[in-house]
């Protein structure tokens, strides 16, 4: 009778093993995909491809800008990322900080920079930071609620 509560204990403790270990690879995998995207994010805005940029959101995303309307859908969010193109919005880049999954989706949390015409039509710095709620589909990790704010100059 011992012994079988050993092979069972020492079983359970195998199986938490396990689980915690593919968790750990699910997690990194995870990770990898979403600076994967935000590479290829950064690359599309660079390039000046706002379509080409909408195509990492879902069909159901919405990004939420500062200062503006809810952007429903990919057509609505291009136009978002395009105005900021057309304004002179440059030297786009985003941090990932952290990355948690459960199933088919992910939220990351992140800090961006860029280059802003201020007033005066000169450049200014902004830094910000981001949550991102991703969205498997199809095995793709995509874009599905995007919400980003400045952090105040101190």
């Amino acid at each position: 009778m011992m012994a079988m509560s050993r092979r069972a204990a020492a079983a359970a403790v195998l199986l938490l093993a396990v689980a915690t270990l593919n968790s750990a690879t699910a997690a990194e995998t995870v990770r990898a995909a979403v600076e994967r995207a935000n590479r290829a994010f950064v690359a599309a805005y660079a390039a000046h491809d706002s379509a080409k940029l909408a195509l990492l959101y879902a069909r159901d995303a919405a990004a939420l800008p500062p200062g503006g309307d809810r952007a429903n859908g990919r057509e609505a969010i291009r136009k978002v990322w395009q105005g900021a193109m057309d304004a002179g919005v440059t030297n786009v880049t985003v941090r990932t900080i952290e990355v948690e999954a459960r199933g088919d989706l992910a939220y990351e949390a992140g800090e961006y920079a860029l280059d802003a015409p201020g007033k005066d039509g000169k450049l200014a710095h902004s830094a910000g930071k981001y949550i991102v709620v991703w969205k498997r589909s199809s095995g793709t990790w995509q874009l599905y609620r995007d919400i980003w704010n400045e952090t105040p100059a101190h």
